[in-house]
């Protein structure tokens, strides 16, 4: 009869309306408005079956409160003698049960008031909630008291927004109230670059610069590739050593460190440039740096004309070289009466205008030789008895009667040059200087007998009868004192044999 009031009861109380689960007590004592189906925990057992009473075990299927048996000590709230978590879980809490928060470890059925499933699906993790209760919302770690990637937006226990003063974003530190979410520059999965020195990493300057004391999260070290600035002068990485561009020590290679580097053919390692290593070359001839007791010269260059040639030897007249501005020749000989002196200098002829001038009476060829031996005696140049005039006749010319191999210079008589190189260069229509001096060093403008060609032959008939006839209608050819082109013997025109002229005169031993 009691029974079956109990089991009435019981059905009618499944009819009322159901409450949600997790306002169960969870003390295992069915209430009046819980039944089997709204709290189970509470409401649900079994009837004792078998030999001796429903009390010989404490089933968590039972409610004690109809099993007489367990009065004494389950659901008192502590561990007691032959109590178990399986037949008194009530006795034996989940950890945090009690705190009004769904912790990782708790489930419904140890801590059913705070663990169970009321918003799941919503994509956020709730006290109420855990991975157990409903894992679309919420992660394994959700509840562990720290912001974990991805738990952001889900699980707002952990993931607490930045406020106030304990949370400064953009400080490098991920604080205790950040998140990745609230502050990405300082919460962020583990990186090289982040700014946090990490497992794995020697060191993290937050920075890409690469010729700092920490690069790649590595400390910089000699031989890494990277110039460290401040520290290095190179870094060639593996190429580094001795007799590299960039040595063991970071240090450039350098000519004198005693190890021969890049471009150098030696390094004694020292700074002496007259021995067989200078400037971390080997001695040689024209490397600017007279070697001691193998040069007597070294002016650097490949000019063999200056005054060290390219033998390293001072230049002297005589080596067969002509020192260009000190000397005019060098034959490499003893003998003086050649073209080249021994003091390597041209012989001198020279040649002048007469002071005086003559009609075409000039007494013949051998009479204009006598006065220019006469105006060279005068002013007691050398040879002037050796001086002939510039001048042909119907028979006889300068290329016939002068020393035509000669090599020397032709010059006035103040010394100025009129040709370098003898004859050849006298006929060739080209002077340096027009013969504008006469024998007196004095400049004359004037047009010289002359009947000749500037290749030394006769011009033509005007001769003045071989300058022997003073008379009219004879006629003489002439040349200009102020020309340097052909001119200056043949000015292609012709003066009356009664004018006056002067004579060119050639000092011809």
């Amino acid at each position: 009869m009691g029974t079956c009031f109990f089991v009435l009861l019981l059905t009618r109380c499944a009819r009322e309306p159901e409450p949600p689960p997790w306002q169960c007590n969870d003390n295992f004592v069915c209430d009046p408005d819980e039944n089997q189906e709204s709290c189970p925990s509470d409401c649900v057992w079994t009837e004792a079956t078998g030999e001796g009473p429903a009390a010989a075990v404490c089933d968590a299927q039972e409610n004690w409160t109809f099993v007489q048996a367990c009065l004494s000590t389950c659901g008192n709230g502590q561990e007691d003698d032959g109590e178990t978590l399986q037949t008194c879980p009530r006795d034996f809490p989940g950890p945090g049960c009690g705190d009004g928060i769904c912790a990782p470890l708790e489930d419904p059925g140890r801590c059913p008031a705070e663990c169970h499933a009321g918003s799941c699906g919503d994509g956020k993790c709730e006290l109420h909630e855990n991975a157990a209760v409903c894992a679309d919302d919420c992660s394994s770690g959700c509840g562990d008291g720290v912001c974990q990637a991805g738990e952001e937006a889900s699980c707002g226990r952990d993931c607490e927004s930045c406020s106030g003063d304990s949370c400064v974003c953009g400080d490098g530190t991920c604080g205790e109230k950040e998140s990745m979410m609230s502050c990405p520059a300082d919460c962020t999965q583990p990186f090289c670059g982040n700014g946090a020195k990490e497992d794995g990493e020697a060191c993290d300057d937050g920075n890409a610069v690469d010729t700092d004391a920490c690069i790649d999260c590595k400390m910089a070290t000699c031989g890494d590739g990277f110039v460290w600035t401040g520290e290095e002068l190179c870094d060639d990485g593996p190429d580094n050593g001795p007799g590299k561009d960039c040595n063991e020590m970071c240090q450039p290679g350098s000519c004198g460190d005693g190890e021969v580097g890049p471009g150098e053919t030696c390094d004694d390692g020292n700074d002496d440039d007259t021995d067989d290593c200078a400037g971390c070359q080997v001695a040689s001839c024209g490397d600017g740096h007279v070697w001691a007791g193998e040069e007597n010269c070294d002016d650097g260059n490949d000019l063999d004309t200056d005054d060290c040639t390219n033998a390293c030897e001072p230049a002297d007249c005589g080596d067969g070289i002509v020192w260009e501005g000190m000397e005019e020749c060098d034959d490499e000989n003893l003998v003086d009466t050649d073209a080249c002196t021994n003091e390597c200098m041209k012989p001198r002829r020279v040649i002048f205008v007469t002071s005086e001038k003559f009609d075409g009476n000039l007494g013949g060829l051998s009479g204009a030789d006598a006065k220019c031996e006469a105006a060279a005696a005068a002013e007691a140049l050398p040879n002037a008895d050796s001086f002939k005039a510039w001048l042909s006749s119907e028979v006889d010319w300068p290329a016939k009667r002068l020393d035509t191999a000669y090599s020397g210079m032709y010059v006035l008589t103040d010394g100025t040059i009129l040709v370098e190189n003898g004859w050849a260069d006298l006929i060739d229509g080209e002077l340096l200087h027009a013969v504008d001096l006469n024998e007196k060093k004095e400049k004359v403008s004037a047009a010289p007998w002359t009947n000749t060609k500037s290749d030394g032959t006769r011009v033509g008939a005007n001769h003045c009868a071989s300058w022997t006839h003073a008379m009219l209608p004879v006629a003489g050819s002439f040349g200009f004192t102020n020309a340097t082109d052909a001119t200056w013997t043949d000015a292609m025109d012709a003066n009356y044999c009664s004018a006056s002229s002067p004579l060119y005169c050639v000092e011809d031993p």
